[in-house]
């Protein structure tokens, strides 16, 4: 079974082997943080390549990167930008077209985050004596 999934337009990526890694650095006492940074650093890539549309900007100042162990997530959203799925995804039955800033911006930086997350892993590896 491989590690590989991904979600076109360029939504959800998984990488080969990121799994089997994890599980081995988690084995080999690696401090999780130290995953969970890298992950919220790349996220941040995503984060700060995004542009919402800007009518109010409360949109904008919803956008955040999580702090996985194991993945790298950007949400935008929540209880000051409700709408943020409508605009992202758009809303066919409203007549209301997808604006998917978050997929375009993860598009544009595909290649800064799979370098991010190569180095990310090598200097834990190395931090760690690995």
């Amino acid at each position: 079974m491989s590690d590989l999934d991904r979600i076109a337009p360029g939504g959800r990526i998984r990488v080969e082997g990121l799994r089997k890694t994890i599980r081995a650095l988690d084995q080999a006492g690696v401090d999780v943080q130290d995953m969970r940074d890298l992950m919220h650093s790349i996220g941040m890539l995503v984060v700060t390549a995004a542009t919402p549309p800007r009518a109010s900007g409360a949109l904008a100042g919803t956008l955040r990167a999580g702090r996985g162990k194991t993945k790298a997530v950007v949400r935008a959203g929540g209880a000051r930008a409700p709408y943020a799925g409508v605009i992202h995804y758009g809303w066919p039955a409203r007549g209301i077209a997808a604006r998917p800033f978050l997929t375009d911006a993860l598009s544009r930086k595909r290649s800064d985050v799979f370098r991010a997350l190569d180095q990310g892993v090598s200097q834990i590896l190395k931090s760690n004596d690995l």
